[in-house]
């Protein structure tokens, strides 16, 4: 798992969109970039923290940071997902489970489903060269994560 300080580790995924995209391209150059792992679309926590980040796009703009959300869902149910919600962030699709595997954010065997992994709820804030700045990492699938931190220490890294 990378630790504040440490780089990201680098990856590709396919967005909702089935676009190829790589870490380096989505990390934003001037700012800050939320990495937000969930455990599954169309859930009910997820579908909360998904559109409370949503709502809060205004502010995290004003603050020159955005939001990319990770989960094992394939590109087909997070495009469902996102335009559904009206999400206005690109969906990252982790279906060969590598990604929470490299930042070791995910549960076996997830919702007493043998073999099932899932990602665990997490929040990783990278400045614009890929360095880890916070990281919010849940072993409770039920708790989201602490909305003003993120935002306070989105903006730290354009103060």
């Amino acid at each position: 798992m990378p630790n504040q300080g440490e780089k990201a580790p680098a990856f590709t995924l396919f967005d909702h969109e089935k676009k190829q995209r790589t870490l380096k391209e989505i990390i934003k150059p001037e700012g800050s970039t939320l990495l937000a792992f969930f455990p599954g679309a169309f859930t009910g926590v997820c579908t909360r923290e998904m559109c409370t980040f949503r709502d809060s796009m205004a502010e995290l703009n004003k603050v020159h940071a955005q939001v990319v959300g990770i989960s094992v869902n394939d590109p087909f149910t997070n495009r469902a997902f996102a335009q559904q919600n009206s999400l206005n962030f690109p969906l990252l699709s982790d279906y060969n489970r590598e990604v929470v595997r490299k930042y070791n954010v995910f549960h076996e065997s997830f919702s007493g489903l043998p073999g099932y992994t899932a990602a665990k709820r997490s929040v990783f804030i990278l400045d614009p060269e890929g360095v880890v700045t916070y990281k919010w990492v849940s072993e409770d699938p039920t708790k989201e994560p602490n909305y003003e931190e993120l935002k306070r220490e989105a903006a730290k890294i354009t103060a």
